[in-house]
């Protein structure tokens, strides 16, 4: 029985516990089971090196070297202001991840390989659903 999101109630809550509430995106046609609604995950990926596009959505070079790669090489536009960190006196939008197994592993305050919080949905229990043990399953798709 897929549960509805309450569409509203969308948020990124840090680890240092601040909150935001953001517009969340949702899809409801073509979801599997049928009659399921799916949430897009709102922080957009980092894409350069290997994995990532010539170019991002904003148009920007996402293949050029690492000192000079901008906020063009994510997917869509992140919930937030990104903020900025100082790398070898250049001012960039992401950090790398302390202790990140890969070099270009990067974040921003809400993109990247986030690891600096959580992404906060709620759902709505159906009133006329009966008591009894439930299991609620989440599933996450790339």
């Amino acid at each position: 029985m897929p549960l509805e999101f309450v569409r509203d109630k969308q948020q990124l809550l840090w680890n240092n516990g601040s909150r935001l509430s953001i517009p969340g995106v949702w899809v409801d046609n073509g979801t599997n089971p049928i009659g399921s609604t799916w949430a897009r995950n709102p922080i957009p990926r980092i894409d350069w090196g290997t994995g990532g596009p010539q170019h991002g959505a904003y148009g920007g070079n996402c293949d050029s070297p690492k000192g000079n790669r901008t906020a063009a090489c994510v997917n869509f536009k992140p919930p937030c202001t990104e903020g900025e960190w100082e790398n070898q006196g250049q001012m960039l939008p992401w950090h790398t991840i302390d202790g990140a197994a890969e070099p270009d592993d990067v974040e921003g305050y809400c993109s990247g390989d986030w690891t600096d919080g959580q992404i906060v949905d709620e759902v709505l229990i159906p009133k006329d659903l009966p008591k009894g043990d439930y299991v609620v399953g989440w599933r996450w798709d790339w």
